[in-house]
């Protein structure tokens, strides 16, 4: 994304749209190996429990975060710092990444974006309970920020906390329903924890429409799940419907 011509009006809603590349960024890509095979194997499970996306997904969307006109200030102030430490991210520097928004955190801690970049570098150092606090400090920051739930979910899901994950998950998609990354994680938590394939299968579906292009790894895994889940593969019923809302 663009960070050029960024004006302090947009700048709010942008420091925590930037998000949306780093978690793009910031894990391993699924495994491909199991692709149609209709088996729940380890490797699949490994792949998965990553929370991200397929690798050829396409989707692009700018998700929603209101924020309260008071801290727009405080965005234009952190903006030169902020993309510092996202270019730190991108060099795969966590260590000064990690020095970077924490000071932001400290300096402007009504900002929710630096808090949830905490989170998501101690996700990817596995430091499941960091990451919880950080990403838990985001939403008191700004409870409207779908990334800080989606990011939160991952973290609980990592904990065991599975319906909790469902919580924040979905809370995400209410936020913004054209979250595809989001409706992923719906999609991985439903399938492989809960063991709830119509709802596994509607958010596949559900980040797949949101594709500009069909991604093939989960076109797969929705072929998959009709096959075993016939009663589910047609049209969702009313109460489905109401469920995936």
């Amino acid at each position: 994304m663009s960070t050029s011509s960024i004006d302090t009006g947009r700048l709010a809603l942008l420091i925590p749209v930037m998000l949306l590349a780093l978690l793009g960024g910031c894990a391993s890509h699924p495994d491909h190996g199991l692709e149609g095979s209709g088996e729940r194997g380890e490797s699949r499970h490994a792949a998965l429990r990553a929370g991200i996306a397929a690798t050829d997904s396409d989707a692009e969307h700018i998700p929603p975060v209101p924020h309260d006109p008071a801290v727009r200030p405080m965005a234009a102030a952190a903006t030169e710092e902020y993309f510092r430490g996202l270019q730190y991210l991108r060099n795969d520097d966590l260590p000064r990444a990690l020095v970077v928004f924490q000071s932001l955190t400290t300096r402007y801690p009504a900002l929710s974006g630096p808090w949830v970049n905490v989170g998501l570098i101690e996700l990817r150092q596995k430091n499941w309970q960091d990451a919880e606090t950080a990403l838990r400090r985001a939403l008191d920051a700004n409870a409207q920020n779908p990334y800080a739930h989606n990011a939160l979910g991952v973290a609980l899901r990592e904990q065991g906390r599975f319906a909790e994950a469902a919580e924040h998950y979905h809370q995400a998609v209410t936020l913004d329903p054209l979250y595809a990354r989001a409706h992923f994680n719906l999609g991985v938590l439903a399938e492989l924890y809960l063991q709830d394939m119509p709802q596994a299968l509607a958010h596949f579906r559900a980040y797949q429409a949101l594709q500009r292009q069909p991604d093939n790894t989960v076109a797969n895994w929705i072929t998959d799940l009709e096959r075993r889940q016939p009663s589910v593969a047609g049209r969702p019923d009313k109460n489905q419907d109401e469920e995936e809302l």
